[in-house]
């Protein structure tokens, strides 16, 4: 299917690229995997197995040097490196937030889930400021003001982007 106006193909080789609307090979097929684009830019695998971006051209604007990596969301993206922590790139290919984090989760409304490596969740906000700190056993993202975290007790609770209980 389309995305961004391009379309994902496969050659004999099983390396995949990217087709127009009229069926113009737009970026050639050289990838391991290539996932579909969003907000301008595509993830990409290569044959050495790990991910980078790239750009409707074809043009490179991160490197293939993430262990993992997920699509852009309004202009970030997640990567993981390759001691396995997880941080954010901007559409530049600069990391914003430093990999630091065993997990982390997309933003929803301003904030990001992540969990530390002491396995407590906690949010952080764009500039990677921890603005509720990793506490908590478990932890759902934002919806409607809310984040529905577990306490070390097991009991399930509402917090608000402050951190106070609800």
């Amino acid at each position: 299917y389309f995305s961004d106006g391009l379309a994902r193909v496969q050659n004999a080789e099983d390396k995949l690229g990217f087709i127009d609307k009229t069926g113009k090979v737009v970026i050639p097929c050289q990838w391991k995997l290539a996932y579909s684009f969003s907000e301008g830019l595509a993830i990409v695998q290569d044959s050495n197995g790990k991910y980078g971006f790239i750009d409707k051209t074809g043009k490179v604007v991160s490197p293939c040097q993430w262990k993992d990596a997920s699509s852009f969301v309004k202009g970030l993206a997640m990567v993981q490196n390759s001691e396995g922590k997880y941080g954010f790139i901007n559409k530049t290919g600069t990391v914003v937030i430093p990999c630091q984090w065993k997990e982390a989760s997309f933003f929803s409304e301003g904030l990001a889930r992540v969990r530390n490596f002491e396995d407590k969740y906690g949010f952080i906000d764009k500039t990677g400021k921890e603005v509720i700190p990793c506490q908590w056993e478990d932890a759902y993202p934002f919806t409607q003001g809310l984040a529905l975290v577990q306490d070390a007790d097991g009991n399930w609770v509402y917090i608000d982007k402050t951190g106070k209980i609800r």
